[in-house]
Order: C-alpha cells, then structure tokens, then sequence
C-alpha cells in the first residue's frame, strides 16, 4: 500500500500507462507552452498530419499565418459552437475541410485502416498538470486524447491524514471553474477524487454547487483506476 500521497500517484501512473492501461507516460511541457490554448497544440496537430496527410497539406496552403494557430482557431470554433464531446465525435469541417481530432476503436478488424487510425491514438498520462496561465497551480493527474485533456485526478492518501472528501473540497474551492480547461464541455470532461479507498466523479466544476458522484467503496487501487479508465472510455464512446 501507498505510504504517501507521491508514491499513490506513482502506482497509479504504473498502471495506466501499462498494456492494461493503455497510456503512455508524458510531461506536462507541450500543455504549458501553449496554456492560452488549455491543450498541447503540437501534439494535435501532429496527429492530424500524421492521420490526415492530404487535408493538412490542403490546410496549409489555405493559410496566410501560423497553420498551427489558425487550425487552433477552428477547432476552438468548432468547440465553442458544438461542444468538446460533439467534436470528438464527429470532427469539425472547415472550407470544406473535414477533420477528426480522434478515431475510435472499430467494432471489427476487418477494417485495416481503421484499426490503424485507432493505434495512432495519443493517450497520455501526465502528473503535476500546470493548467493555468494566472497561477502556478497544478492537478495531480491527467489524461488526455491527442493533445485535449480529457480527464483529471485528484489524488489523496489516508496515511498522510487526507481522505477523497480533502479532494472534492480542492476541486469545489481551490479549481476556479472560469479556467478555460474547466468550462464545461470544452477541455475536461471528467473530474475525480480518489483516495485509496473511494472513487468520485464529477462532470462540472460549479463551485461550492459541484455535485460528485459515488462510485466506488473500499476498493483496491487497481480497480479504482480500472474504473477511471472505462470512465474515460465511455465519456467518448457516448458522444
């Protein structure tokens, strides 16, 4: 068992960015370089041209400044018009451009280039996020989707003297939902507090009105990540 709150974030960390995880272990310095735009530019982008050759070349030669900050633009048009989930889902169009920002795993394998769509997935895993340009503040955990992030943990350890209920009281007082990673439906769509016993999710940060749901009692570490796996699963496929 975890004796601090540091090695509880480390054992977790070990399980999601094994092959049962499914994450890869990264720094939090692309999502710092570009904190005006809460998410990790280069590593979007890079997805595109890497999944989206042709559309990005046409892209490119559609622009009169920066691609990079112009594809930001219209993904944040397309964001703030139909929501995170919706452009997740389905993509955005632009001058008759269509662009996916992830690709979901295909009922079968039949289908070759879907498959190998899906493995060009970027799932991260990254501790000490820095999400903010106002302060120096940081959240345990996160994870993200091609650059988005998606998903943050706070993380706490009873043998320190803290409990899931020191987690929620940090995500309803400490997270200042006018954060643009914390609007609602525009970066983070799922916010944990865990412990090494409970699990809680909220989907919107409201302030002292931030309502969490219960999802899990005495539970063993691995289950708890477990279930913020498939929590982060299940928020895409939903969409």
């Amino acid at each position: 068992m975890a004796e601090n709150e540091k090695q509880f974030e480390t054992n977790i960390e070990a399980f999601l960015i094994s092959p049962a995880g499914g994450y890869t272990k990264a720094t939090d310095a692309g999502y710092v370089a570009s904190s005006s735009m809460a998410l990790d530019i280069n590593t979007l982008v890079e997805f595109v041209k890497t999944t989206q050759p042709v559309m990005w070349k046409r892209f490119e030669k559609q622009c009169n400044s920066d691609p990079y900050k112009k594809f930001y633009k219209c993904f944040e048009d397309a964001v703030q018009m139909d929501g995170l989930l919706s452009v997740m889902r389905h993509g955005f169009k632009h001058r008759g451009m269509d662009f996916k920002v992830c690709y979901f795993k295909p009922e079968s394998t039949l289908n070759d280039v879907a498959v190998k769509r899906y493995k060009q997935n970027v799932c991260q895993c990254i501790r000490q996020w820095h999400y903010s340009e106002q302060n120096n503040n940081s959240i345990d955990m996160m994870l993200a989707i091609n650059g988005i992030p998606v998903v943050a943990i706070e993380l706490k350890n009873q043998l320190t003297g803290q409990t899931v209920d020191n987690a929620k009281l940090q995500w309803k007082y400490d997270r200042d939902p006018r954060e643009q990673a914390f609007w609602l439906n525009h970066r983070i769509l799922a916010y944990f507090a865990v412990d090494l016993y409970e699990a809680w999710m909220t989907t919107e940060l409201k302030g002292a009105s931030t309502y969490f749901f219960y999802l899990l009692i005495k539970a063993q570490m691995a289950q708890v990540m477990m279930v913020v796996r498939e929590t982060h699963k299940r928020m895409v496929i939903i969409m």
